[in-house]
């Protein structure tokens, strides 16, 4: 089965030329001109679930903040990404903030997006697109497929996002000591670690979702007061 995006784009044009292009890369993807036309696509029993959003900021109706705030308060964890021609930090940190996996500015060269888009796709290797093999590892009763972008926990699997294995990733490399959310910025989302933000705490909640029995009070993912998190395995 293809792997399925939405794509939520007022510019016809460019809406059009997207959809071309990934569907000639083997993608499924259903257009919308606005958000409440993707939460209603979403929120229908009668549709799947996509695999990706691809978000626009500036929308009629209800903007693309709004959109992926309500996306997130629903429980869903699709990896979304925001495409949008504001690029201001303050606008990237709250699209972040607001649980956006990554974040790409107008105008844009077409096979940025496309690798964006696989990086964000990725669950199993896919020849030449896969990248080195990763190891897996476990973290308590917790299995982390990393090679798959997938934890597993009683028996149930979780896709996990690129940014999520990333912060996953971080931690398990230096389980036992703290990680400041500084370095975490710098490593796993390429900010100025004196980015003000809460990207990272929203992620490790995210997480501790999947890994923690009981998220109010982990056992394994610790927040380091005023400094950041330490992983313990």
């Amino acid at each position: 089965m293809n792997q399925r995006i939405i794509l939520v784009e007022d510019e016809e044009h460019l809406s059009r030329g997207l959809q071309f292009n990934f569907e000639a890369d083997g993608y499924d993807v259903t257009v919308f001109d606005a958000g409440e036309g993707a939460l209603q696509h979403l929120e229908s029993d009668d549709e799947p679930d996509a695999d990706l959003i691809i978000l626009d900021v500036m929308l009629p109706g209800i903007s693309g903040f709004e959109t992926l705030k309500r996306i997130r308060e629903s429980g869903r964890d699709i990896p979304v990404l925001l495409l949008t021609a504001r690029g201001a930090e303050t606008d990237i940190i709250h699209g972040l903030d607001l649980g956006a996996d990554d974040y790409l500015t107008k105008p844009f060269a077409l096979p940025v997006l496309q690798a964006r888009v696989r990086t964000l796709l990725r669950r199993a290797s896919r020849g030449d697109d896969a990248g080195p093999q990763l190891e897996n590892f476990e973290i308590g009763d917790v299995t982390v497929l990393a090679d798959r972008f997938e934890l597993v926990r009683d028996g149930t699997t979780y896709p996990l996002t690129a940014k999520e294995l990333g912060l996953l990733l971080l931690l398990y490399e230096r389980r036992g000591s703290a990680v400041s959310r500084g370095e975490i910025l710098q490593e796993v989302w390429d900010l100025h670690p004196d980015t003000k933000t809460r990207v990272v705490d929203t992620f490790v909640l995210r997480l501790r979702k999947h890994i923690e029995p009981d998220p109010s009070r982990p056992r394994h993912i610790h927040s380091v007061r005023s400094y950041g998190y330490r992983l313990e395995v």
